[in-house]
């Protein structure tokens, strides 16, 4: 432990690096008697937010690009078309590492969606220059879809997708 630490809280407040240093140190010497609980139980959860901050950061790029390939007008689709692919393949091997590092995260895609679409659906607006009625209010797509590499608004994959759709809503 450090001389100049008075107490682990006030050194969490004075400065975070030391802090964590001196946590670390202290845990992995087994000196549960010098780790400040209250702030590293804190800081635990906080990382748990984190990753799941990552991912709707990532999901939003990919939502924006999807909508921007499927409402954009033609010249700047036509454009743009081939950035927007990749920015939105990026953004999905993303997600699917951090997924694959946070499994228990997966279950919590579909409740994600509303609010990450949302912001997808403002950012496309704003790049793509639409009118708020251009873009609809509620995903079109289901989890499933967005997520898949295959999938791209406009595409064959997109239609193929829709025709499957199709088929099971009339079994």
């Amino acid at each position: 432990m450090r001389p100049d630490k008075a107490s682990g809280s006030g050194l969490y407040e004075r400065d975070y690096y030391a802090w964590v240093q001196d946590q670390v140190d202290a845990l992995r010497q087994r000196r549960i008697e010098e780790v400040d609980w209250e702030n590293v139980a804190e800081e635990i959860e906080d990382l748990g937010k984190s990753q799941r901050q990552s991912i709707e950061s990532q999901m939003v790029r990919f939502l924006e690009n999807l909508l921007k390939l499927q409402y954009a007008g033609e010249t700047i689709r036509k454009n743009n078309a081939r950035g927007w692919h990749l920015s939105a393949r990026d953004a999905r091997l993303v997600v699917r590492k951090l997924l694959d590092q946070n499994p228990s995260l997966r279950r919590q895609l579909v409740g994600m969606l509303p609010f990450v679409y949302q912001r997808g659906r403002f950012a496309a607006l704003g790049k793509a220059r639409l009118p708020d009625h251009a873009i609809p209010e509620s995903c079109p797509w289901a989890v499933e879809q967005v997520m898949d590499d295959d999938f791209l608004p406009g595409s064959a994959a997109m239609t193929r997708a829709n025709s499957i759709t199709i088929k099971k809503n009339k079994s």
